[in-house]
């Protein structure tokens, strides 16, 4: 074999500490979901990267997209145990989750996990960086100093299509607010010219009632100037025949 025909490397191995089964169980999701962890480091930069960027909403959004799969691959880590006939109990899926929970806040901690030779499991204060003393095997040889590959990100999300999305979601609301404004002022137009019409309807009514009034007042002036010159043509006559008799006398 070639740890016999090698006495160094086998002496190595031989001095590897065998992983707590938490640890166990995220080496497994290392070399079985490579994929989904190179996922959840990317959702933890992005995180790391937009604390400061992102307003509230889209930090729960993101925080609701952490929590859902820090506890998928919680659940598959329990699968895989189970594929080698290994059960996992509460507390141990609790470190597990504790642990990926602790690579989405620390990037070193990302490496670690995703190195496949976690040796105990690792915890998040959210104040200091994780503690990874003595927390990976042969760490030398395994990749919790080497850089992430960019060709190998699966990005969750690009910060600056973040900000570019938030600054055009408040353009839009800006819009908005605008097209509110001018509605309402639409509806309160509308409610005065409802209110003008209303008024023009009662002055036509009053402007027909008037007419009506000066029809009749016009008629009323035509009889009487009928009437007068029926007057004054009845007094001519008798002024006239009075003359007459006077001259006879």
């Amino acid at each position: 074999m070639k740890d016999a025909a090698d006495p160094e490397l086998a002496q190595r191995v031989q001095a590897l500490r065998k992983p707590s089964p938490s640890a166990w169980a995220v080496n497994l999701l290392a070399r079985a979901r490579a994929n989904e962890l190179e996922q959840l480091a990317d959702l933890g930069a992005t995180m790391r990267d937009a604390q400061d960027e992102l307003d509230r909403d889209q930090l729960a959004a993101l925080t609701r997209q952490r929590r859902a799969l820090v506890n998928a691959l919680a659940k598959q880590a329990s699968s895989l145990a189970s594929e080698t006939h290994h059960t996992l109990t509460t507390s141990v899926l609790e470190e597990v989750a504790a642990t990926l929970q602790a690579a989405l806040n620390d990037e070193s901690a990302s490496s670690a996990v995703r190195s496949g030779r976690l040796v105990h499991s690792l915890e998040a204060t959210g104040i200091e960086p994780v503690d990874l003393t003595d927390a990976v095997a042969a760490p030398d040889a395994s990749m919790v100093s080497a850089p992430r590959a960019a060709s190998h990100r699966a990005p969750v999300r690009d910060l600056a299509a973040v900000r570019a999305a938030k600054e055009a979601q408040k353009r839009a609301d800006a819009a908005d607010a605008e097209v509110r404004g001018i509605e309402s002022r639409l509806e309160r137009g509308e409610a005065a010219r409802e209110k003008l019409s209303q008024k023009l309807a009662q002055l036509e009514e009053q402007v027909r009632l008037v007419e009506d009034e000066l029809r009749d007042a016009d008629r009323d002036r035509r009889a009487l100037e009928r009437d007068r010159d029926r007057a004054a043509t009845k007094a001519a006559d008798l002024r006239a025949e009075a003359d007459a008799l006077r001259g006879n006398a």
